[in-house]
């Protein structure tokens, strides 16, 4: 993998995506959308192997985005740099319906969030509980452990981080605030320790990882980002282009297939629904009709890659 002085690279999956962009690189217009930039892992083997692509970078932390200028800056007008969530995807190619190659989509946050970026995004040190990957974001991960109400908390919790002792954990967390502000990741993941019983902690799994997750997909609205984005992304697509997206958790996962499969069968109704009201037009066919899943290669290159999983659609 790629070095940039002391910090290694890793793109997950990127096996799979240089295969599916050598599949693209003769549909549409031979641009491809990097949704989830990062430090640029992907974008720069895409650009690197492949001399006639162009690519739109959409990353919404500033501060990552200068890494991946630097990194990819040798590749000059090949690649344009949007700071912006890819939630907002209509707002560029809305006069690009039917044009694009390719969109890749890399959820949850980048290895350089956890090593480098200081904002608490792991328990690990004693960072400050910011979790932002934007300064535009409303609250931080301090604000809302400090001042939302006990349910609020719980359900978030419990909501985004699927964690079963969702309530014990929120009712400590508002007992310890009264008289000391909880602003570290350190002191949450402490907190979070001593509310869950030893003997219901999973070996090799940090008993506050599901806590730090929750809050992480909340305070970013990641979830509702993935499903506006999701939705509608296939528009921009030339006929036979594809959409690629590597998750890291259920709740990633479960949308991305719910999408998928509503896209390839033209129905958005609501299961409760009676009538379908939808036009039954199939936009997309499904290339991977179960999730893939990192191989021995991978993992050994890569122990962060455990978890991913990557699923791909085709535009019809």
């Amino acid at each position: 993998m790629e070095t940039d002085g002391n910090y290694i690279h890793y793109p997950v999956f990127y096996r799979e995506i240089m295969e599916q962009v050598s599949l693209l690189k003769d549909v549409g217009s031979k641009t491809f959308v990097d949704c989830t930039t990062g430090e640029g892992g992907h974008s720069s083997l895409i650009l690197k192997n492949f001399p006639d692509v162009k690519l739109f970078c959409f990353e919404r932390d500033p501060q990552i985005l200068e890494i991946a200028k630097s990194r990819l800056s040798a590749y000059g007008n090949r690649v344009t740099f949007i700071n912006d969530n890819f939630s907002s995807m209509r707002l560029y190619f809305e006069n690009s319906v039917n044009d694009l190659s390719g969109i890749l989509y890399d959820f949850g946050i980048s290895s350089y969030h956890f090593d480098e970026a200081q904002r608490g995004f792991t328990f690990r040190e004693d960072q400050p509980l910011d979790m932002r990957l934007d300064p535009g974001v409303k609250y931080s991960a301090a604000d809302v452990i400090n001042t939302f109400s006990e349910r609020d908390i719980t359900d978030i919790f419990y909501k985004y981080g699927e964690e079963r002792w969702s309530k014990k954990i929120a009712a400590d967390i508002c007992r310890i605030r009264e008289t000391d502000k909880i602003l570290t990741a350190k002191a949450l993941a402490d907190i979070v320790l001593r509310s869950i019983p030893k003997r219901f902690h999973v070996k090799n799994i940090h008993p506050a990882t599901r806590i730090f997750q929750a809050l992480r997909i909340y305070v970013n609205g990641e979830l509702s980002a993935i499903e506006e984005s999701l939705k509608i992304s296939w528009k921009y697509l030339a006929p036979k282009g594809r959409i690629m997206a590597i998750s890291f958790h259920s709740l990633e996962d479960r949308l991305t297939k719910n999408i998928f499969r509503s896209l390839s069968n033209g129905c958005w109704c609501d299961e409760k629904s009676v009538i379908c009201a939808c036009d039954r037009i199939p936009r997309v066919r499904l290339v991977t009709k179960k999730p893939v899943l990192p191989g021995e290669d991978e993992l050994a290159e890569n122990n962060r890659s455990r978890s991913a999983k990557l699923r791909i659609c085709e535009k019809i």
